[in-house]
């Protein structure tokens, strides 16, 4: 003989089991929020780009050469805070209001090639007056963190560029898309560390020997200044 409530089942008693069951399903089930093949083919495509000569690159090494490996790394984490900007911008969705305004596209494509223009001709400049090679470091080494921010947040194509290289990586199925380009967004300025080390060291290692010869002194501000113009102009010139 049986004990017990009469129609209770044993079926019933499974479902409430596993109404209770605490093991994830689904988008709970544990995962990494990002895809771990995605997520390599970030690194190996990161590598790539950070091997290409760029804008970024070229700043690094026209301050290195300005002023040494101080100059150079402080150049490399104002880009960094730029870029830092321009990845949570594209995480947000802002980015994609700047790519759709073609208008606001223009106006801070214009902002960051005379910036750059200018920092080339104030380059110049010192090259033709005989400034010092090195000015204060604490002085120098802020100024620069800030120039190199402000190139990289009025590049527009820094922030297309992450806008269209991150959601490359994205798998819809795993976290939220912006919680994944968040992720990723920081992939590429770490792969680019030994690359901007790298040139730094060698740029710094040609600018100290150069710059115990005064008029060696003014060639180099004069190249760094040169490379800003160009890329200013390059900037000023581009239509897409």
């Amino acid at each position: 003989m049986c004990s017990g409530q009469p129609g209770i089942k044993v079926a019933d008693l499974r479902d409430q089991d596993n109404a209770f069951d605490p093991s994830p399903t689904g988008e709970q089930n544990g995962s990494m929020p990002v895809d771990p093949a995605l997520l390599l083919a970030c690194v190996l495509a990161s590598v790539v780009v950070a091997l290409s000569p760029g804008p970024d690159m070229m700043f690094v090494l026209g301050q290195t050469l300005a002023g040494g490996a101080r100059r150079g790394w402080a150049a490399a984490m104002g880009i960094y805070c730029g870029a830092a900007v321009h990845i949570l911008l594209a995480a947000l969705g802002v980015a994609a209001l700047l790519a759709a305004e073609p208008a606001l596209f223009t106006a801070l494509r214009l902002a960051g090639g005379a910036y750059l223009v200018w920092l080339g001709v104030q380059a110049l400049r010192a090259a033709w007056i005989g400034a010092p090679a090195v000015l204060p470091e604490g002085v120098a080494a802020r100024r620069v963190v800030l120039q190199g921010m402000l190139t990289n947040l009025t590049n527009p194509k820094v922030a297309l560029f992450f806008l269209a290289f991150l959601p490359q990586f994205v798998a819809p199925e795993r976290a939220p898309e912006w919680v994944q380009m968040l992720i990723l967004g920081p992939v590429l300025p770490l792969v680019a560390v030994p690359v901007f080390a790298v040139l730094i060291a060698g740029a710094a290692k040609a600018s100290a020997r150069l710059a115990r010869s005064g008029r060696a002194a003014r060639w180099l501000y004069g190249a760094a200044g040169t490379i800003f113009l160009g890329l200013g102009a390059r900037l000023l010139v581009s239509r897409g």
